[in-house]
């Protein structure tokens, strides 16, 4: 049970270290009008049955989404930078990208851990 604790301590972890990257670069590209969006942040993170992490869910406003493209009011995808006044500020893709990366990385490491232990008790070592 040891192991399942820290693996789901540092899932939690990094569910609120993404929060805080998206916080940073938002605050960073000044994307922020009311403050709406830098404070909307809901981070669920949800077990299994076992106890295991399943999955991580964030919420936030939707319009975050549309800042990070540089599309809304009028401006869709197709016209997006092309004099429509809008301009992309990129605050969730490449971070959000980068950082499932380490997280999958991190999951392997873990889940090799936990397997080592397993066959070690199963040989009686």
């Amino acid at each position: 049970m040891q192991a399942t604790t820290n693996k789901n301590d540092y899932y939690r972890a990094w569910a609120k270290m993404m929060v805080s990257i998206w916080q940073d670069k938002i605050a960073q590209l000044r994307v922020r009008d009311t403050g709406e969006l830098f404070s909307s942040f809901v981070t669920e993170v949800v077990t299994q049955s076992g106890g295991d992490i399943d999955k991580i869910v964030y919420s936030y406003l939707y319009y975050g989404r549309m800042v990070d493209m540089g599309v809304g009011r009028g401006v869709s995808m197709a016209d997006a930078g092309s004099g429509s006044g809008r301009e992309k500020k990129p605050w969730y893709n490449k971070s959000w990208y980068h950082s499932v990366k380490v997280l999958t990385e991190k999951r392997a490491e873990l889940y090799g851990e936990d397997f080592q232990l397993i066959i070690m008790e199963a040989l009686h070592f």
